[in-house]
């Protein structure tokens, strides 16, 4: 009874609540009204309208699902951190959406004509948080992100052996669309043109009874299922006829396949390749195709119906295979800067799972020289400058750049490290005395640079320093620092006032090597403080941040979500 106690505490004023307050609490852990595990819940409160609700009436309300409101008043969901990580998905994409390079395929008309201002985010994650940016609601034709949940409808209909037995599992390197085959004449995986075909014709093959758009129906129910019925699947029969009147070259591919290899139990080759063309005209939104890859990132399961959809081992099968051929014939290079399992398409969808963690979405018609939409990349690209998403940053030891990791609390991690470092000091540790120490030169540094200490600023870094190690400096002392700092900078040549912090960049230089992640957050943390104590970053100030962070080897996409937290907790202009 008291942990319920205190979970009405939390949403309670002088002793009651309203339904308002509890469904705002659940909503900024990121859960919807829509979600299944509080399904009860969430009806009893729309009963109750504005009226108050007491403990007993709490109680009763969300007794049927505590587990689950507890996990969402108490932030223990995968993310908990919510609201701060949707303000750092913001930062990222108002950053990209500045990039107006590239442009629309222009093969067939709906996607020449198509709005190239178009820019969404819709993010997933496995525990059923949600958040969308921009046009996540513009339905578009997923093109090519067909390609793998087909390849997976197969796999789990068919089997991997005789799936196999007609598509590879190799990265081509050549165009998606080239009729290169593997050299025992199989297309190489089916995310290029040829195998993608070959799978069609493999679930086509596999129900003779249905026609091409009965056999899409069943797919786009899949689709519905991965996405959580959030919303219809459409199909576009404009898209249809249209990449039909414009299908000479996968024509081609399919006589290939069917001269060589051959086709899966002699399916018709016209309705092998409706099926194909189907499946690239089905229509979803970002915000839908974030949830099918949030229901790939948590093993086939979807998160907000708690369906298994897909077997598990059907799902790694499938991410690896957009892991290695997902971007078209960029996928390599894409593997390399962003590692996670992906998939785009010509209409400028690009679905990205996460494992375990999460499922985002993208949708920006503007396409690079890959077919990939540009700024569909580039989020990808900067959200894992940022975020400990590539799939190698675990073996980092203990140097990711400082990237965050949104599974752990900022905050709560912070306080940790700070309460350590201090613990540490107090007895006399040498790797801690040293980080207190740059802390305290970067602090410095920064305040001498436009030349000497004041008293003002003096105590600025006075304060500051207490609110980090918690115990009050001698004003004295941090004077004596403030001279010694200026005499290493005159002792290694350098002069003037920017001398002490150009002698501190060379200093965090050397000692790179021997700062771990927190550490190296720690000291920037130090120096962040000092330059925005006044409560704005001038011009100056944030190209010394940018020089202490560059010296730290911090990540500048790391530094920039730090000036982005700090600017959303000033005062809003009068």
């Amino acid at each position: 009874m008291e942990r319920l106690r205190e979970l009405f505490d939390l949403v309670a004023h002088h002793g009651t609540t309203t339904a308002a307050d509890i469904g705002t609490h659940i909503e900024n852990s990121g859960i919807g009204a829509d979600d299944f595990r509080l399904a009860t819940t969430i009806a009893l409160l729309q009963k109750l309208g504005d009226q108050p609700i007491d403990f007993e009436q709490f109680a009763a309300i969300v007794g049927d699902e505590l587990l689950m409101v507890n996990r969402a008043f108490r932030r223990q969901l995968v993310i908990p951190d919510w609201q701060e990580f949707c303000s750092d998905i913001e930062t990222v994409y108002r950053h990209v959406a500045t990039d107006r390079s590239g442009s629309n395929a222009d093969y067939i008309p709906i996607l020449r004509d198509a709005d190239p201002e178009r820019w969404g985010v819709a993010v997933c994650s496995v525990d059923g948080q949600r958040m969308g940016l921009g046009d996540v609601d513009v339905y578009h034709s997923i093109q090519s992100v067909s390609k793998p949940l087909t390849y997976a409808f197969a796999l789990d209909r068919e089997g991997f052996d005789f799936t196999h037995q007609f598509v590879g599992m190799e990265p081509s390197g050549r165009p998606f669309n080239a009729l290169d085959l593997l050299p025992d004449e199989r297309p190489y995986n089916p995310c290029v043109n040829a195998g993608a075909i070959m799978m069609a014709g493999l679930v086509a093959s596999g129900a003779p009874h249905l026609s091409d758009r009965e056999i899409t129906q069943v797919i786009m129910n899949l689709w519905a299922k991965l996405c959580g019925h959030v919303a219809p699947v459409h199909f576009s029969e404009e898209t249809m006829l249209s990449e039909r009147d414009t299908a000479d070259n996968n024509f081609a591919i399919a006589y290939l396949l069917r001269g060589r290899c051959g086709l899966p139990r002699s399916v018709d080759l016209h309705k092998m390749m409706d099926v194909y063309l189907s499946c690239c005209s089905i229509e979803m939104t970002a915000r839908m195709l974030s949830i099918a890859a949030a229901t790939l990132a948590n093993g086939g399961v979807c998160p907000i119906t708690g369906e298994q959809v897909l077997p598990t081992d059907v799902v790694k099968k499938t991410l690896s295979v957009m892991q290695s051929a997902g971007m078209y014939d960029n996928a390599g290079v894409f593997t390399l800067e962003v590692g996670l399992p992906a998939k785009s398409g010509v209409a400028g969808a690009v679905m990205v799972v996460i494992p375990n963690l999460m499922g985002f979405a993208t949708f920006s018609p503007r396409l690079d020289a890959y077919g990939n939409s540009v700024r569909g990349v580039s989020f990808c690209r900067q959200l894992v400058e940022r975020f400990t998403f590539h799939m190698y940053d675990s073996i980092s030891g203990g140097r990711t750049g400082c990237k965050r990791d949104p599974r752990a609390s900022q905050h709560t991690r912070r306080q940790r490290d700070l309460t350590d470092l201090r613990w540490a000091v107090s007895h006399g540790d040498r790797y801690a005395t040293k980080v207190r120490d740059l802390m305290l030169d970067c602090m410095i540094s920064i305040t001498l640079a436009d030349g000497e200490i004041e008293a003002s600023e003096l105590a600025t870094m006075a304060e500051a320093y207490a609110e980090l190690m918690n115990e009050q400096p001698d004003p004295g002392a941090l004077q004596q620092q403030a001279v010694a700092c200026q005499q290493r900078a005159v002792q290694e040549g350098r002069h003037g006032a920017t001398g002490a912090f150009e002698a501190l960049v060379e200093r965090l230089r050397r000692e790179l090597p021997l700062l771990d992640d927190n550490s190296r957050e720690l000291i920037l943390e130090a120096a962040f403080r000092v330059s925005c104590a006044d409560g704005e970053i001038e011009p100056e100030e944030d190209l010394q941040l940018r020089s202490i962070a560059e010296a730290l080897a911090i990540h500048e996409g790391v530094l920039e979500l730090e000036i982005a937290r700090f600017q959303r907790q000033l005062p809003a202009p009068r």
